[in-house]
């Protein structure tokens, strides 16, 4: 066995998968966590709440959550508020103690694919190429303010760095909003399929695409600064880590990047099906996939 073998086997032992956890009966397409619980959104409709605390090992099913009537598509929180955007053109907002629905946003047309929130106000992108902003995040009444139109396709994936808003969409741009104006800034053109993930680290937006790669891009000027590339199928999600960068893709393969070197550390394998989402939580990653499966690994 050489020595460059044998730091490959020592490296990827360090990112070994923990445990499955099983209970969806469609794809789990989104993931997040909150205190010390797990939550997952499917194409079974529903929102499932598992226990994930640091000295969990059993990952116990808590509670599902019901009332979507279609996929859930995406997952945010805030303080003691759940929100989940689907493929039945809601939002719905659920009290993250009781696990009761308090509310449900319709506006649009389309899939609500990616939410996020900045600022008391919630911002959603959707299948019907808009991104919509509600108000009233710490109120029982919400009400849209403003809609952002100019995307050409729908929108996969918001992301937010002080008071700009980045959309990513299937139109193959990424284009860049001003929270205070809600006016367009810039349109990033670099991927040459459509954009599915976006995060940002160190003044950096990171992007990944149908295209199979991620592009780094200077959060100021706009500028592409570097590509990587590995991935053998679309790249689904990203969520960071300290210095490294996960990325998840249909491949069934989770990578792990240097994010100052950009370098390829380690290849993640185990999922039998299309990757779709990722999070992190007290030093473990979870994964959520086509196979209706959500692991847990050790980083």
């Amino acid at each position: 066995m050489t020595r460059t073998t044998e730091m490959n086997d020592i490296v990827e032992e360090r990112y070994k998968e923990i445990a499955t956890l099983t209970g969806h009966t469609g794809w789990v397409i989104c993931l997040t966590h909150y205190k010390n619980t797990l939550v997952s959104g499917s194409e079974d409709k529903t929102i499932r709440i598992w226990a994930a605390g640091t000295n969990t090992e059993t990952y116990e099913h808590i509670a599902t959550l019901e009332g979507h009537t279609d996929c859930v598509c995406y997952l945010t929180l805030h303080e003691n508020k759940l929100y989940s955007g689907s493929w039945d053109n809601t939002i719905r907002i659920w009290n993250t103690e009781t696990h009761k629905e308090i509310s449900t946003l319709r506006g649009h047309t389309g899939c609500v694919r990616c939410l996020v929130l900045h600022e008391n106000k919630l911002y959603s992108g959707s299948w019907d190429t808009t991104i919509r902003v509600w108000t009233g995040t710490h109120t029982e009444t919400y009400a849209q303010i403003a809609t952002l139109e100019g995307h050409t396709g729908g929108v996969r994936c918001l992301t937010l760095h002080k008071n700009k808003l980045f959309s990513g969409s299937n139109d193959k741009t990424i284009r860049v909003w001003s929270t205070e104006t809600y006016k367009e800034i810039a349109t990033l053109r670099g991927h040459t399929e459509g954009v599915y993930c976006l995060t940002v680290h160190d003044n950096k937006l990171v992007s990944g695409g149908d295209d199979k790669t991620i592009c780094i891009w200077n959060i100021e000027t706009h500028e592409e600064i570097a590509t990587l590339r590995g991935h053998t199928d679309s790249i689904k999600c990203l969520t960071l880590h300290e210095s490294k960068l996960f990325s998840a893709s249909d491949d069934k393969t989770i990578r792990i990047w240097n994010t100052e070197t950009y370098e390829h550390i380690a290849t993640m394998r185990g999922h039998t099906g299309w990757m779709e989402s990722l999070t992190l939580h007290e030093n473990k990653l979870y994964s959520g996939s086509y196979d209706n499966t959500i692991k847990t690994w050790n980083i």
